[in-house]
């Protein structure tokens, strides 16, 4: 009898069970690593626009809208990216599970794999094109709106403990003590500057209050003095009850949508290019318009770089391939970048660099996969994979009598390897991720602050920053990854089977948790402080002419005496016009230290060209010195920090501030926060673990997917509720312990008794 011939596999693409099946896969990774990524970026700006919030006196409420304008500009930058990373990780996954391989050989082409993904990438496509073209536009003028309402809209009367408020031009106020409305106030220091001088108002207590045209404070205070700088010299005033007033600063007018090309939508630019009289060059409107319309379109293009990549190191190491595709990214957004920034200047045409852009990854991304097609896993970068690989692989090998020597892994050990191996590739992926991300910002700035090589500093000083973001997450990927395969393999089976509870396998795994929650500590208090000081210093520093800005004053409580110094040098031994505003146990002002430079000595620093005031009962003393030594705990470490801008601070820092032994320039709230979480950020590991756990219910021949769904939800919530609460803390409205320690304890609560009833 005649078989029949074999009907030819349709490349017309057509959706099927096999686009199902990769769409689900890639979905999941997709969404875990964009969700990880925007978790990151945007708990990173909400704590820096608190510190700046709070240093302007504006009310928090502000702070929601800012965090919600940035979204769109982040997604923007994420996106490609955790498309890129979320086709490497299926093509991994049907690489190791031999699904790849079966599919090729039941007749399916390599570009009815590549469909569904191109599909993706178109849809991602329009949605960038959506993002750049309409949502970042109004979203840059909502973010520049809020920004200046709250920044400008001038003083609300409040302040927090031991906080500096500059509540209008040279006008400073702080208070050692507040009660909880921020209106009564103990030890109030104010300073008002004036061309003849300054004047200085210290008082042991005060009540604020604003006026009804809310534009103007009244301050009542009771029991002070008043020194004033006059023409004729010092003058002393002691009071029992004082009224200041002082009007806010008036609001700027904010400039409409419109001024600049980055907050006009598409068709506005289009409109405007079209316009004769329109007030931005025409060729700084076709870069902004075409370098948006290529970042779109060049997105539906990765799966055909992502695609041959991955599975060319489908059998060896993918490090490789991932490594090139970062580089293609970077390399695409900094070429854009690079080429507007031409074409604003008139250099070059700006539809010929940004279509040439466009073309080389189109033509490159074509090239590789067309050159895919014939032999899927082989590219013409095969080649250089595999000498990379060698390279790695030429170690001497182990004896056959030692191999032979080494037992069978206990089960233990064995649960402790697959977990410690597959928690090192996720912190390593996310960190390269965010890295990437981070990179796409800003490797322009970094080139104009000296070069290429400047790029390796930047990636160092940044990178224990991105391991205290990554850390908990890795922990949670690397279980969720070890229980989906034990549960694939059936190893889980035969563990319950034999008797292992859900507790026991926490245990074997435990170690890993540990392992990483102790090096998170060390890291997060100790070595991200330390590079993200040097690293803020270093970006001052190395700031280009044009955009060098003069240092802002730094005020900070000391030894409870009030200090104020202009600018420092780098490494803080060096400082320029200080102030010492010396004050006695009721916070009266009793003596005024003023100098050109301090200079560390390495004992004690030396005040020079100073002059010393000193207040009597009814009068006021001044002389000038050439030198004299002030004692004080102050550090040059604490300068430095001070000048570099960086709000992370080590818990010895926080509690020498807390102390009065360290400069003191933020709520007691802060440090509070800071020390308690020392210990409370080492529990997110563990519970990111226990959060993985429910994956272990999932059994090879059952739905596995919501277990880890689930898993990763629960983990990006944590991260969430534990970020906001931890910035609830430092502004003051929860307590210190309960905000540092309540998303721990709430979710190992949860988790705990999730596991409870599933054992049971």
């Amino acid at each position: 009898m005649a078989l029949a011939a074999p009907v030819p596999h349709k490349t017309t693409w057509r959706p099927s069970i096999l686009d199902a099946y990769l769409l689900r896969m890639l979905a999941m990774p997709a969404l875990g690593v964009l969700g990880v990524t925007l978790v990151a970026f945007l708990l990173d700006q909400t704590l820096r626009l608190i510190n700046q919030l709070e240093s302007n006196g504006a009310r928090l409420g502000y702070l929601f809208g800012l965090v919600t304008n940035l979204v769109p500009y982040q997604l923007g930058l994420a996106l490609p990216a955790s498309f890129c990373v979320a086709m490497f990780i299926v093509i991994a996954r049907l690489g190791d599970d031999s699904e790849l391989d079966a599919i090729l050989a039941g007749g399916v082409s390599f570009e009815r794999i590549a469909a569904p993904l191109v599909f993706v990438g178109v849809v991602l496509g329009a949605f960038s094109l959506l993002l750049v073209g309409y949502l970042q536009p109004y979203s840059r003028f909502g973010y520049r709106a809020v920004l200046n309402a709250a920044t400008q809209a001038g003083w609300t009367a409040q302040l927090d403990p031991q906080v500096f408020i500059n509540a209008g031009p040279n006008f400073t106020i702080t208070a050692d003590e507040v009660d909880p409305t921020g209106r009564r106030l103990t030890g109030v220091f104010i300073r008002r500057a004036s061309p003849q001088g300054e004047t200085i108002v210290t008082s042991n207590e005060g009540a604020l209050a604003l006026q009804p045209d809310h534009k103007t404070t009244d301050l009542q205070l009771t029991g002070g003095l008043m020194l004033s700088d006059t023409v004729h010299g010092e003058r002393l005033l002691r009071f029992n009850d004082f009224n200041d007033r002082q009007i806010l600063s008036s609001q700027t007018t904010l400039a409409p949508r419109g001024g600049d090309e980055q907050e006009l939508t598409i068709p506005e630019l289009v409109g405007e290019i079209q316009r004769p009289d329109a007030l931005i060059p025409k060729r700084v409107l076709q870069a902004e318009l075409y370098s948006r319309l290529v970042r779109a379109l060049g997105v539906p293009f990765l799966p055909l770089l992502a695609l041959p990549l991955a599975m060319a190191v489908k059998r060896g190491r993918r490090t490789p391939g991932m490594i090139v595709g970062a580089v293609v990214l970077v390399a695409f957004h900094h070429g854009v970048t690079l080429s507007k920034g031409f074409a604003d200047s008139g250099a070059v045409d700006p539809l010929l660099a940004m279509g040439s852009l466009f073309l080389a990854l189109a033509g490159f991304g074509v090239w590789l996969f067309m050159s895919s097609r014939r032999r899927p896993g082989e590219t013409p970068l095969s080649g250089l994979f595999m000498r990379v690989e060698q390279l790695f692989e030429r170690r001497p090998k182990a004896p056959t009598a030692a191999i032979r020597t080494k037992g069978s892994l206990s089960l233990s050990a064995y649960l402790t390897r697959i977990m410690a191996i597959r928690t090192l590739a996720a912190a390593a992926a996310l960190m390269g991720l965010l890295q990437l991300i981070d990179l796409l910002e800003r490797t322009s700035d970094i080139l104009a602050r000296g070069g290429a090589i400047q790029i390796l500093r930047y990636m160092a000083l940044r990178l224990p920053y991105l391991f205290e973001q990554v850390a908990p997450f890795a922990v949670l990927a690397g279980a969720l990854f070890t229980f989906s395969q034990l549960a694939r393999n059936s190893e889980l089976v035969v563990m319950r089977i034999s008797g292992l509870s859900l507790f026991q396998i926490f245990k074997r795994t435990l170690p890993v948790a540990l392992a990483v929650a102790a090096l998170d500590l060390v890291v997060t208090d100790q070595v991200t402080p330390r590079a993200e000081q040097a690293l803020a210093t270093w970006w001052a520093a190395s700031a280009p002419g044009p955009t060098t800005k003069a240092p802002t004053p730094r005020w900070f409580r000391i030894d409870g005496n009030v200090v104020l110094v202009r600018s420092a040098s780098p490494s803080g031994k060096i400082l320029h016009g200080v102030s010492v505003y010396e004050r006695d146990a009721q916070k009266a002002l009793v003596r005024r230290l003023t100098a050109q430079t301090a200079t560390w000595t390495g004992a004690t620093w030396r005040l020079t060209d100073g002059a010393v005031t000193d207040l009597h009962q009814d009068h006021a003393d001044e002389m000038t010195v050439a030198t004299m030594d002030w004692p004080t705990t102050l550090r040059p470490a604490d300068t430095a920090q001070l000048f570099a801008g960086s709000y992370e601070m080590t818990s010895g820092a926080a509690y020498r501030s807390l102390f009065g032994k360290g400069p003191v320039n933020r709520s007691p709230s802060e440090f509070k926060t800071r020390i308690y979480r020392t210990v409370a950020e080492g529990a997110a590991p563990i519970i990111m673990l226990l959060l993985a756990l429910p994956t272990a219910l999932g059994y090879a021949r059952s739905n596995r997917t919501i277990p880890v769904i689930l898993g990763l939800c629960c983990g990006l919530l944590y991260l969430v509720a534990d970020g906001l609460l931890t910035a609830m803390g430092q502004t003051g409205v929860l307590p210190p312990l309960a905000a540092a320690w309540g998303a721990p304890v709430a979710f190992a609560a949860g988790a705990v008794s999730l596991l409870l009833y599933a054992e049971g």
